[in-house]
């Protein structure tokens, strides 16, 4: 049993991207509004990256979500297969630098929602697969990262326990006495 602790943030990462779905589905109705983003689960792998960010591992974590969701979300591999540990590597190399407080992290969140936000358009749009103007993802940008604050406030202690208590691939019995 004590193996599978070093899994725990990938089955906390697999809830979110249903969670991610679920509220999606649900909340449609109050995401329309400016055509909102649901991003709990790339939220939630930028915060394990900003709390946990000497572990290497979880550039693998962050590939491997990426995959999932983009099977899970577009039914094809490459957005956020790419994105998820670009982003996850960027924010761990920038944590180093910021200050370890609610609001810098916030604001580093919030900086990976867009980079995330603005990658996928580039990309959904030079596939094909939706065509949306770039007026119309720009000013869906301010009530996705006003949705994403909200998630990141709800959402903040329960990644940083995660992150400290159960990190990825890391046996912490092998630090303790």
């Amino acid at each position: 049993m004590r193996s599978w602790r070093k899994f725990i943030l990938a089955f906390a990462l697999y809830v979110a991207l249903v969670l991610d779905g679920s509220l999606a589905l649900f909340l449609h109705q109050f995401m329309t509004y400016g055509d909102a983003a649901c991003l709990i689960m790339p939220i939630g792998m930028m915060l394990i990256a900003l709390f946990d960010d000497l572990n290497g591992k979880e550039i693998w974590l962050a590939l491997g979500a990426g995959i999932v969701a983009d099977v899970y979300f577009f039914g094809i591999v490459g957005v956020y297969t790419v994105i998820l540990p670009v982003v996850t590597w960027l924010l761990q190399k920038s944590a180093r630098f910021l200050p370890e407080v609610f609001w810098a992290r916030l604001l580093a969140v919030l900086v990976g929602v867009m980079i995330v936000c603005v990658y996928n358009w580039i990309i959904l749009s030079v596939v094909g697969i939706i065509a949306v103007p770039l007026k119309t993802m720009l000013f869906s940008l301010l009530p996705t990262l006003a949705w994403s604050f909200i998630f990141v406030i709800l959402s903040y202690s329960i990644w940083g326990r995660l992150a400290r208590n159960h990190p990825f691939m890391i046996n912490l019995d092998n630090y303790q006495h």
